[in-house]
């Protein structure tokens, strides 16, 4: 149904963030712009040089100009202008050791968890949306305390510990944009919208079979109730201790 009157939209986001070492800085990053119906979250390889910059880096192009399509060719594109970006950023003077020259030539990895909300016409009842992922940054939808969607993974034991990455490298760009999904959805006034990284995702997921309150606690807990949740779930070895990242928003009339 469309006509006159207020438009749905994305509301009241919102990033909550526990680092995993208070004297390193998290290789997660997150940027969102409800106003332009846009989030993006990304979690960079541990071992690979400068992820977190690299992270930072998807998400801020991401949610300042999205890729012009989802498709291979435009992603690639793309990705190959942010790598363009972040190389400028780890810059080598004549004297660094070869082994940094070594670590910038193979290059930086991360994730990509990127998310467009479609304006909605006045009076409609649905906001509709693309989502693209690589790796296993996760998108969940949720309609009152129920999920409606995980993407692109939707049970515990679809993660490993080598998902697919985006990479600075160009020779490892083809494999990367392959391994992409996209996904269309449509979302209705009341919806909450919940990107997580992974061990935040497959904590939940695992939580969710047997007490579904887990989606609720998300949606829910302010700030300091989630840190500290967090680091509770870690000190029990129940959550990977690793960056932990949430990102939530919500459908609504603005």
């Amino acid at each position: 149904m469309t006509g006159t009157g207020p438009s749905l939209a994305l509301v009241g986001g919102e990033v909550l963030a526990v680092p995993k070492s208070a004297a390193e800085p998290s290789e997660d990053a997150a940027a969102l712009d409800p106003a332009r119906g846009r989030i993006a979250v990304s979690d960079g390889a541990t071992r690979a040089l400068a992820s977190g910059p690299w992270a930072h880096c998807l998400v801020r192009r991401f949610v300042a100009r999205p890729p012009e399509g989802f498709d291979g060719a435009a992603l690639g594109d793309w990705v190959r202008a942010a790598a363009a970006e972040w190389s400028r950023c780890v810059r080598l003077s004549p004297q660094a050791p070869p082994y940094l020259w070594d670590a910038v030539e193979r290059g930086s990895y991360a994730t990509l968890l990127g998310f467009v909300a479609d304006p909605a016409p006045p009076g409609a009842d649905t906001l509709r949306w693309l989502a693209v992922a690589v790796g296993d940054t996760c998108l969940v939808t949720l309609r009152g305390a129920a999920p409606t969607l995980s993407f692109p993974l939707h049970h515990p034991e679809q993660f490993t510990s080598a998902p697919a990455l985006l990479p600075t490298s160009p020779t490892a760009l083809p494999d990367a944009v392959s391994a992409a999904h996209v996904i269309a959805g449509a979302s209705r006034a009341g919806d909450d919208l919940l990107v997580m990284t992974d061990a935040l995702a497959r904590w939940a997921l695992t939580r969710a079979a047997h007490s579904p309150d887990v989606w609720h606690f998300l949606r829910q807990c302010d700030a300091s109730t989630f840190a500290t949740k967090v680091r509770a779930l870690w000190r029990r070895g129940e959550l990977e201790e690793d960056d932990v990242t949430l990102v939530r928003c919500r459908v609504d009339l603005e």
